[in-house]
């Protein structure tokens, strides 16, 4: 969809600024014939979401480009614009003759969540984590406010040491138990390590956003409930956990929503 083309005739002090800005001489922009702005936006084959940007204006000699963000930067008469996450988006575009610029848009969409170049899902899939294995917090229990309300953390138990979570990017999930899982307090015995639990190629879910609800940057959610699948214990609230932070090297998730129990683990990676 094509936004309404806005010439505007540039006083003296915007188109001053303007060649400064651009590189451009006084000379370059001596008044004549003002631009009149148009372009194409047209879908880049093999590449997601991903737009080759190319100005068919008349009279123009100087681009800046609105790439969705609300802010013009400086460009060329072919660019691109790229958008992770699928949406509509709008590109604008400003062209600059001698006599004056103007401006438009047009509307584009992306059709999916690049999930693949996202550097949170680069991070979680790059190693296999476990439970920090050093300090006493590795996982606690309580409150979206108070993560800890419920239960501070205490040490791991010795099966809990070796566990394994390998999030692939095909989106498959293996939790590898090495023999014992632990049992929280909805499985007899309860708070024990008991039988293994592994679990191989179990789906699940990668969403880069900001969670709607709690803290986060991103989350994750498997597709079937627990005791079946889990990620830490067996006893959460429920099977979406939202990533707090990530790095190469640590990774902490909580799960359950905010007006849920919310449990919160320390992984490392291995």
């Amino acid at each position: 969809m094509k936004l309404k083309s806005t010439p505007t005739h540039l006083t003296v002090g915007l188109f001053a600024a303007f060649l400064l800005a651009s590189g451009c001489s006084k000379d370059e922009g001596t008044l004549g014939s003002p631009a009149k702005a148009s372009f194409t936006a047209t879908p880049v084959p093999g590449r997601v979401n991903t737009f080759v940007l190319e100005s068919t204006s008349e009279n123009a000699f100087a681009f800046q480009w609105d790439k969705g963000t609300g802010n013009f930067v400086k460009g060329s008469k072919i660019d691109t614009a790229y958008f992770p996450l699928k949406g509509n988006y709008t590109i604008k575009l400003r062209a600059f003759g001698r006599g004056g610029y103007d401006s438009t848009g047009q509307a584009v969409t992306a059709t999916v969540d690049d999930i693949l170049n996202d550097p949170n899902f680069k991070l979680l899939t790059a190693k296999s984590w476990k439970l920090d294995p050093n300090g006493a917090n590795t996982i606690i229990v309580g409150t979206e406010n108070n993560p800890a309300a419920y239960f501070g953390g205490g040490p791991l138990s010795d099966c809990q040491l070796d566990d394994l979570y390998t999030f692939s990017t095909t989106l498959k999930l293996t939790y590898n138990a090495n023999g014992s899982t632990f049992n929280a307090g909805n499985i007899q015995p309860n708070y024990t390590c008991s039988g293994d639990r592994s679990f191989a190629n179990a789906s699940y879910l990668f969403d880069p956003r900001k969670p709607a609800q709690g803290a986060g940057i991103a989350s994750i959610t498997l597709s079937a409930p627990v005791p079946n699948q889990f990620i830490g214990v067996t006893d959460i609230s429920s099977n979406n956990y939202r990533i707090i932070s990530i790095s190469p090297t640590a990774m902490v998730l909580r799960s359950g929503l905010p007006g849920e129990t919310v449990h919160q683990f320390k992984f490392i990676a291995q």
